[in-house]
């Protein structure tokens, strides 16, 4: 078949799949066994929040642009999800998707830079009594952090996670 028909091809699959979940493909985890990739399938409407939350934070790939840009590190460290660094001024009763409040960031363990592997959201239980509505669909469990006080919940669109997307641990980080 020509590339021309291919393209063709492709590109109605995506449009007859558009509105569909997206089931995500199989991949083995940490221990070899098989998982699904995310956990539970993603629709399609989250998924691309989630690639749109990629490309905004892409500039924080690198630790030094995101402190420029007034993410703080916080000298919060979790095990299994890394260094939280917070942008203060976008703390309030929203969610958007683009504007996390907090990034994490993993050790490299060869002593390089840190490196983004997640982004998180959190809103003050003072300013809202119920979870926000967050991302599309039902997938994205929010939380309430006693330490915090605040409404949170973790996208992990830097480094996969084979508990999920929206898990709050990922066992690949340390």
């Amino acid at each position: 078949m020509e590339s021309k028909g291919l393209a063709t091809l492709a590109a109605t699959i995506i449009t007859a799949l558009g509105g569909l979940a997206v089931a995500a493909p199989v991949a083995a985890d940490d221990s070899g066994q098989s998982s699904a990739y995310m956990k539970p399938a993603l629709p399609g409407a989250t998924i691309l929040q989630l690639d749109a939350v990629r490309e905004a934070t892409a500039k924080y790939l690198d630790e030094s642009a995101a402190v420029a840009d007034g993410y703080v590190d916080i000298h919060v460290f979790i095990p299994h999800m890394g260094w939280h660094y917070l942008k203060q001024s976008l703390v309030d009763d929203q969610f958007e998707a683009t504007k996390p409040e907090l990034l994490v960031y993993a050790d490299d363990p060869c002593g390089g830079p840190r490196k983004l592997v997640a982004v998180e959201y959190g809103v003050p239980t003072a300013l809202v009594n119920k979870a926000p509505a967050g991302f599309a669909g039902d997938t994205d469990q929010w939380n309430v952090v006693a330490l915090t006080n605040m409404w949170m919940v973790h996208a992990w669109v830097w480094e996969w996670n084979p508990a999920g997307v929206f898990n709050p641990t990922n066992s690949r980080v340390d």
